[in-house]
């Protein structure tokens, strides 16, 4: 806010500030320094008997019982306990919670030294609040993070009395991740709003967020499909258990992996298919996609795909000290700078069942995973059926595995080029280094080598990478519950999981919408949508992506490298999970 002081005909320099009332007590003081000199606000030139009354800011105003009431039933009236409590530690919560940045900055300092006051402000996702002061820090901080949660209860309370919708974000002054973390978890907690309770212990939330052009973003879109060319949320996720051997499925009924990035990315898929169904070339501008060589489509220029994760993904990605972990910086980082400082980083690892039991024990090695053996490793439906450990690749290697295949998976390169991310966010355990090493740069260890053996439209992807500046809490260690959320654009409402059964929470234990089996119905109706009768005409779900031919052997050359280059091998689930058929 810029404000001057004019007396008379005399009109005093302009001065800016971050609140109207500093502004103008701020434009007061130049005056007074123009037309007395600036000795005359010096503490040292007063009087011993003199106490100035410095700047009071007044009072945010209190709530009404009714705005009270009106408050608990909106998204911040949770926080109102937080008013006579710990408002600084609420206010961070809601940050941490909507994924915004918060901060608290002293301003000013008024008064003389034995009766100093401090003004304070408090600023959430780059919006700043009013200031307060205070006879002492802690207290004028306490006081400006009341204000501040006064003012957001205050605005929840008027929106929810005028049946407006807060769509907004305070994004300004925000960096990049900042903003994409703010989409996810606002969409997350619209979504759930009526569930959260159930939801109580979560760790991780994933999702992918969908931008038009480079200065696109800020809204986050109803679930309702009404402007797909637009910037908006298309996926969100959360959980982190996986299926328990006994509930593989020969029918492709389970969800095998149901951590927050990879159920995530299966709900991505889901939004690819809803969008290549309602492809029509004689309406363009009404997709994300347009005509590419041959009968393929691929994603139209400048529509661009951004993971956030609310941690480190575990495996590779995750094998450092939290001590280590770097700050937030406003530009992200675009060049990346792999750390290899031994040769256990870079192997593939596996999350195993009862992951969080060896959680305990493997605290320096990564979350619940362990390194993947030299020798070969071939699962065997009935090995496990009798008792042997089933194994999951990590998260950081299969977003290693999206980075050089594509987020689209075998099935849809019948249909599509390869979609890639063009950032990755975490809100927390963030090393650059060890990041873009698990993620992408283990692959290019040896420079262009692999990169140059792979087929036209495949390339070893690397995103740019960065964490959000929010409050980073002591992270959570208790048990969380089993539950898995997901949902895409193409969704009306969430869809709760099991996560150690991988199918929908509740007695009848349905198949859920991104299982293998949903998503091979997706296929089989694209197929007949699109006259590929020769798709239709493929007996099984393993045949169909056997088919894929140059998908296929990118995979091969993938896995290849990953044994070559001492990283380890690549385990897959029993080939007979994937020999089931459908008909339609």
């Amino acid at each position: 806010f810029t404000y001057t002081v004019r007396i008379g005909n005399q009109t005093f320099p302009p001065v800016v500030a971050n609140s109207k009332k500093m502004a103008k007590q701020l434009a007061a003081e130049a005056a007074v320094r123009e037309l007395l000199g600036d000795s005359v606000l010096l503490p040292d030139k007063l009087e011993p008997s003199f106490h100035p009354n410095p700047t009071e800011f007044p009072a945010v105003p209190e709530l009404s019982v009714e705005d009270l009431k009106m408050a608990q039933a909106s998204s911040v009236g949770d926080l109102i306990k937080y008013l006579n409590a710990n408002p600084v530690s609420g206010l961070l919560e809601y940050a941490r919670a909507k994924g915004f940045a918060a901060e608290f900055k002293m301003v000013n300092q008024t008064g003389p030294p034995h009766d100093p006051k401090f003004v304070f402000q408090a600023k959430v996702g780059g919006r700043w609040f009013p200031a307060v002061s205070a006879s002492n820090k802690k207290q004028a901080k306490a006081e400006a993070a009341d204000a501040a949660l006064r003012v957001l209860i205050g605005e929840a309370e008027r929106a929810a009395r005028e049946g407006d919708v807060m769509t907004e974000l305070p994004v300004s002054g925000s960096t990049f991740h900042d903003q994409i973390a703010m989409l996810s978890h606002q969409k997350f907690n619209s979504l759930t709003a009526r569930i959260q309770n159930s939801l109580l212990g979560r760790k991780i939330l994933a999702a992918i967020i969908m931008k038009k052009s480079s200065d696109d973003l800020g809204t986050v879109y109803p679930s309702s499909f009404c402007t797909p060319y637009s910037s908006l949320s298309v996926s969100v996720s959360i959980g982190n258990r996986c299926v328990k051997g006994e509930e593989l499925s020969l029918r492709g009924e389970t969800v095998n992996d149901c951590h927050a990035e990879i159920v995530s990315r299966r709900g991505f898929i889901r939004f690819l298919y809803s969008q290549l169904m309602k492809y029509n070339p004689d309406m363009p501008d009404d997709s994300i996609f347009e005509e590419a060589e041959g009968d393929l489509l691929r994603v139209r220029p400048g529509v661009t795909f951004h993971l956030y994760i609310s941690t480190a993904p575990c495996g590779d990605g995750a094998l450092f000290d939290k001590s280590c972990s770097d700050q937030p910086s406003a530009d992200g980082d675009t060049k990346h700078c792999p750390i290899f400082e031994n040769v256990k980083q870079g192997k593939l690892r596996t999350k195993v069942e009862n992951e969080q039991i060896l959680t305990q024990y493997f605290t320096c090695t990564g979350e619940g995973t362990i390194p993947v053996e030299s020798s070969d490793i071939v699962p065997t439906w009935d090995g496990i059926q009798h008792g042997e450990r089933l194994r999951t690749m990590s998260c950081s290697d299969k977003i290693l595995r999206w980075n050089v295949l594509g987020l689209q998976g075998g099935l849809l390169t019948h249909f599509m080029e390869p979609v890639y991310l063009s950032s990755l966010t975490l809100g927390y355990l963030f090393s650059q280094g060890h990041l873009t090493r698990a993620i992408c740069c283990r692959m290019s260890r040896d420079g262009d080598a692999f990169q140059n053996q792979l087929p036209d439209l495949f390339v070893v992807n690397h995103p740019e990478v960065g964490r959000v500046s929010v409050y980073d809490s002591t992270r959570q260690t208790g048990k969380t519950k089993e539950s898995s959320v997901n949902w895409c654009l193409a969704d009306e409402e969430v869809e709760v999981l099991d996560g150690t059964k991988g199918k929908v929470e509740g007695v009848k234990l349905e198949i859920s919408r991104v299982s293998k089996l949903h998503m091979f119905t997706l296929f089989q109706q694209l197929s007949v949508l699109r006259g590929r009768h020769d798709l239709l005409a493929l007996g099984s779900y393993s045949d169909v992506k056997a088919t894929a031919a140059t998908y296929q052997t990118a995979k091969g050359q993938l896995f290849r490298a990953l044994q070559e280059m001492g990283y380890g091998n690549w385990i897959s689930k029993p080939q007979e999970e994937k020999c089931f058929s459908l008909s339609i």
